[in-house]
């Protein structure tokens, strides 16, 4: 729903200002109230392309993260299919039965562990920059847009190359959401989102080994 008298667009309640805020009409249009999969799909599209404005109205859309919440676990499921699959239907003594809890314990771990990585990565970043760079954002507010853009983490299926692609674009996407959503410098919106991206890199590729 969006506030008549201030313009924010919220799920159950919130506080509301009695002003309305000066944005541009393509921010302040109104979220979808409906079911509406296409729109939040165009807009994670936008986001993993630096959409500045796209950013920053997912940063105000309170439905903004269950939609990037569930792109998130079907773009994990896709890596941890493509990845783990082969392997389960190749190992021996395999059956139907041993496949089907593996896939299924497979898909649960790679969703919570996934899950907890980018919870504890967003909020490092987003402590970071408000106790020292005077960020003005909310932790919901840098999110809401990166859960959609989180799928660009998909890159890493590609070839040789993919693990340095799918980083490369992810540190990208966080730098974007915090430089325009907590107000942030783009250089230090690059060090720390580059520096937390390499230390959870660690975390998420050499701990589960």
């Amino acid at each position: 729903m969006q506030c008549s008298a201030c313009g924010m667009n919220y799920g159950v309640s919130h506080n509301c200002s009695g002003v309305a805020p000066n944005l541009p009409a393509e921010e302040a249009a109104a979220v979808p109230e409906a079911i509406a999969p296409i729109y939040y799909l165009r807009m994670a599209f936008h986001i993993a392309r630096w959409d500045d404005v796209a950013m920053r109205r997912a940063s105000r859309d309170p439905y903004a993260l269950l939609y990037g919440g569930v792109f998130s676990m079907i773009s994990a499921a896709i890596i941890f299919l493509v990845t783990a699959l082969p392997g389960m239907l190749t190992r021996q003594g395999r059956n139907a039965e041993t496949i089907f809890w593996g896939l299924l314990l497979g898909l649960l771990f790679v969703w919570v562990y996934m899950g907890a990585i980018a919870f504890l990565q967003l909020g490092l970043c987003h402590l970071v920059a408000r106790w020292f760079l005077g960020a003005t954002g909310t932790f919901f507010g840098v999110a809401r847009p990166l859960s959609l853009g989180w799928f660009v983490n998909g890159l890493i299926l590609v070839p040789v190359v993919g693990v340095l692609a799918s980083a490369i674009a992810w540190t990208a996407v966080l730098m974007m959401v915090f430089e325009e959503v907590d107000g942030i410098g783009r250089l230090e919106a690059f060090l720390i989102s580059a520096g937390t991206n390499a230390i959870f890199l660690v975390l998420l590729y050499i701990v589960p080994h």
